[in-house]
């Protein structure tokens, strides 16, 4: 079982940074169902006239390709999510190994989201071997993190900057999938909510994660979490939301309330990292694994 620190949490991270292939979605009109209109049909044959279908024509039609439209407000944003539906659609045919719609989804958001994912590496100055000049740097951690916004912030657990000794002053941080490091400022932490923010040029970052909602989330709901377990960049683990409301011990040793319970798989390395909804968005930071005769911390 995997607990996540909720959204709640985040807009403390906030204040600490001081502004701190199944493809036919579009089937040939001879494969439709029977019950469909003939503007349906045309439609599904021809995308172009999708322009002239009315509202619920066009709604029954993203409802049939299982494509969400519950943000679509007028009819134009109808139209255009049938036309992005349908690039999609072209996309995947021919693809051997076909997507469900539900896998084209988390493909998508993982697609999208990773690159702001990041990973966090703590070292410590070891006592320097006689005659030598400079004392020795050792990694004495890691974990990751993420973007959190487009002045430089990135967020991670307090455990993992600081689960060998005192805060440092500055921590490694790399993006996913690349091999430059950058050195990342430690501009605040709050230990009793496990947070740290850090802060880097704003310049080398990509997109803050776009922020979601703990507050409606519901037991059963798919979830994604992005991280680096055994330092392993570009995991991702899915699961659903197994429990609401959880206490969880702090790294300041105060319980913290009102965490996120899941069954995504969560490994030492992943603390810090972000947990998303199923549309992409953050409501939570990976951050304890409970599992029997092991508990505590994420991080390494």
């Amino acid at each position: 079982l995997s607990l996540s620190l909720s959204g709640a949490m985040l807009q403390l991270a906030h204040a600490l940074s001081l502004s701190l292939l199944l493809s036919p979605r579009l089937a040939p009109a001879m494969a439709a169902p029977l019950g469909r209109s003939r503007p349906l049909l045309l439609a599904a044959a021809s995308p172009e006239l999708e322009g002239s279908l009315s509202v619920n024509e066009m709604k029954r039609l993203l409802t049939e390709r299982g494509v969400d439209f519950r943000d679509c407000i007028e009819k134009k944003d109808l139209a255009e999510r049938l036309k992005s539906s349908a690039k999609e659609g072209k996309l995947s045919a021919g693809v051997p190994t076909a997507l469900s719609e539900s896998e084209n989804r988390i493909v998508s958001t993982f697609t999208r989201v990773s690159p702001s994912v990041c990973f966090v590496q703590v070292s410590q100055q070891v006592q320097a071997l006689p005659f030598q000049l400079r004392a020795l740097e050792v990694p004495a951690g890691s974990g990751s993190g993420f973007v959190w916004d487009t002045e430089g912030h990135c967020v991670t657990n307090y455990h993992v900057i600081a689960s060998r000794g005192p805060v440092p002053s500055t921590v490694k941080l790399k993006l996913q999938g690349s091999a430059e490091s950058f050195d990342a400022e430690v501009v605040g932490v709050e230990p009793e909510k496990d947070i740290a923010v850090l802060k880097i040029k704003p310049g080398a970052l990509p997109p803050p994660i776009p922020i979601g909602t703990s507050h409606d989330l519901q037991v059963g709901q798919t979830v994604l979490a992005i991280g680096n377990p055994f330092g392993l960049d570009y995991t991702l683990t899915t699961g659903v939301v197994s429990a609401l409301g959880r206490d969880v011990d702090g790294a300041g040793g105060r319980p913290i309330k009102g965490c996120i319970q899941t069954d995504a798989a969560i490994n030492p390395g992943n603390s810090g990292g972000p947990l998303l909804d199923s549309r992409g968005r953050l409501i939570g930071i990976n951050t304890a694994i409970l599992a029997p005769n092991r508990g505590g911390q994420a991080g390494s």
